[in-house]
């Protein structure tokens, strides 16, 4: 029987993290933004990379994140994908405001709440965020996102960012740069 739980926890985890960043081991040690405010960051943010994710297929990627009157943030993600745009609505939420830069954010109402943890930000033009999950403690899978308030982002920015993230022992060879070009404002 216990043969028989691994196997099937093993089948989800490869099935949970196609797509992703997979590494050796649990995922890295880093820090998040220290005194994080969600206040400042509401509102639209475009995607300039990301590591693969097998949700994410188009161009012109944004997000817009607006504050719900229970305290959580409606997630907006849209692209661009053959012609047509593709919508995600996500809730997220601060679960430890000691931290609250480690937010949780989930998708479809059955689905686990994941890490979306901002290292990251000045508000007004970048955000780096992670995410990460240990798979029996074996592996990990990450994602990994830069955003901007514009589509366009300052490539100094995206090199301080991309050190950052490496001083945490993340690969960021694995990024990818996101079309955001003949986008509708």
């Amino acid at each position: 029987m216990a043969a028989f739980y691994l196997l099937a926890v093993a089948l989800l985890s490869v099935t949970y993290v196609e797509g992703q960043v997979i590494g050796p081991g649990k995922c890295p040690e880093v820090k998040v933004q220290e005194g994080f405010d969600i206040s400042q960051y509401l509102g639209a943010w475009h995607e300039i990379e990301r590591f693969a994710a097998y949700f994410e297929a188009g161009k012109c990627l944004r997000a817009n994140y607006t504050l719900k009157p229970d305290g959580h943030v409606r997630v907006d993600n849209e692209e661009n994908v053959n012609g047509g745009v593709k919508k995600a609505i996500g809730d997220a939420y601060i679960p430890d405001t000691k931290e609250a830069a480690k937010i949780a954010v989930r998708f479809y109402s059955f689905a686990p709440y994941g890490p979306y943890w901002v290292l990251k930000t000045d508000y007004k033009t970048y955000t780096l965020v992670w995410s990460c999950v240990d798979l029996l403690n074996l592996t990990n899978a990450q994602f990994m996102w830069i955003l901007a308030r514009e589509r366009e982002l300052d490539p100094a920015v995206v090199d301080d960012l991309h050190k950052l993230a490496t001083g945490y022992g993340i690969d960021v060879s694995h990024f990818s740069k996101t079309d955001q070009t003949g986008c509708d404002s």
